[in-house]
């Protein structure tokens, strides 16, 4: 990825000319731009997260600045960089609100940069839209500032637990960075449902991943659920357990294991399970996918991606919402706009949309992806 650096800002172009048409123009268009805000991470560990995100957002919104914007106005998506660090991102917020007069947050990166960032969205009463993260952070309370498009990281895990009595699965293991399942009651509870037992739990934090494989393997797991985020460290993993005879599945969520599905995978990824918050974006069943999928191609883009399509689903969202806002949208009338948007009145076929004045999160759509020989990604 190139990143041009302009004064106070960090810019990517990874998708082009039209991409930065949706981003930059003459100061006197700039005046009238609708401001989206974004701070997130475009150098750090989860940068890989946000190209793919931003690919499929920056393409939505480049196709409605190109058909005259919204009520004539364009849309101005400013992203800054904020490395995963939540005092650079709390900085970036407040000139984003401040200088650039942002009507709306888009797309931050991660639960800590969000917790971080929650009471400056909270003081500012702005909203907060498509946070990439299914934290209990975010989903765990309702707050009238933030809205969610993707199903939460319990709804995925129980979507997951709910199929292992058919899969045979019974025996869990769990490699992480953070928390332990064995200190997460919600967690425990659904492994139980699941007629499941946890049969060890290894964290991979300054660890030799030789020894953590080697006392993964002696618990004899069916499943090791993988929570750790540093992709390098998950691969390397993999190849390990691999390597030492391991032939069960691995399972890990949407956020920490999709990015990877673009890149080449080896045989060592083989069982590999994935729980998806979208549909599969390369099959053009789905209404959305085969909009999606048109949008790059005419954008001569043809790398799709599960992070892809969530972007362009986010900014599609976001945009329906600042249409419903009206010529003069203020970030009240944007909240009120988006808790009217509905399955009722608003067509998204192949992904749901829900909100109300009561509920901010738009989906629970949740499906998986496995990974068969070769890598192939299959569905």
């Amino acid at each position: 990825m190139h990143i041009m650096r302009i004064p106070g800002r960090y810019w990517t172009d990874w998708i082009g000319a039209v991409a930065l048409a949706c981003l930059v123009g003459d100061a006197r268009a700039e005046s009238k731009d609708i401001v989206i805000g974004q701070s997130a991470d475009l150098s750090g560990q989860y940068a890989h997260i946000t190209r793919q995100f931003l690919t499929g957002a920056n393409i939505y919104f480049s196709g409605i600045n190109s058909g005259g914007g919204i009520h004539g106005r364009r849309i101005r998506l400013i992203t800054m960089d904020d490395r995963s660090d939540p005092d650079l991102a709390i900085r970036n917020t407040h000139r984003l609100l401040q200088t650039d007069k942002a009507l709306a947050l888009f797309g931050y990166v991660g639960a800590q940069i969000s917790g971080a960032v929650l009471p400056t969205i909270n003081e500012y009463k702005v909203p907060y839209f498509a946070p990439m993260t299914g934290s209990r952070i975010v989903y765990s309370a309702f707050n009238r500032h933030v809205f969610t498009i993707r199903a939460s990281y319990t709804d995925e895990y129980r979507y997951l637990f709910s199929r292992f009595t058919q899969m045979g699965l019974k025996r869990l293991a769990v490699f992480y960075d953070a928390v332990s399942l064995s200190n997460d009651s919600l967690m425990q509870t659904m492994i139980a449902d699941a007629k499941a037992e946890l049969v060890a739990s290894e964290s991979g934090i300054g660890r030799d991943i030789d020894k953590v494989a080697d006392n993964l393997i002696q618990a004899r797991p069916d499943v090791i659920l993988i929570m750790s985020v540093s992709p390098k460290v998950n691969a390397a993993l993999f190849r390990t357990l691999r390597n030492k005879g391991y032939l069960g599945y691995f399972y890990c969520n949407s956020l920490i294991c999709s990015p990877l599905l673009t890149d080449s995978l080896q045989e060592t990824a083989n069982g590999l399970i994935i729980s998806q918050i979208v549909p599969f974006p390369w099959r053009a069943s789905s209404p959305i996918v085969r909009e999606y999928q048109q949008a790059m191609l005419k954008a001569r883009i043809s790398k799709f991606s599960y992070l892809g399509l969530e972007g362009f689903i986010a900014a599609k969202v976001l945009t329906e919402g600042l249409y419903r806002a009206g010529p003069a949208p203020t970030r009240e009338k944007l909240i009120a706009a988006l808790e009217s948007i509905n399955e009722k009145n608003y067509s998204n076929p192949g992904y749901q949309i829900n909100f109300s004045n009561s509920n901010h999160q738009g989906s629970v759509y949740v499906d998986v992806t496995t990974i068969g020989k070769a890598g192939a990604i299959l569905h």
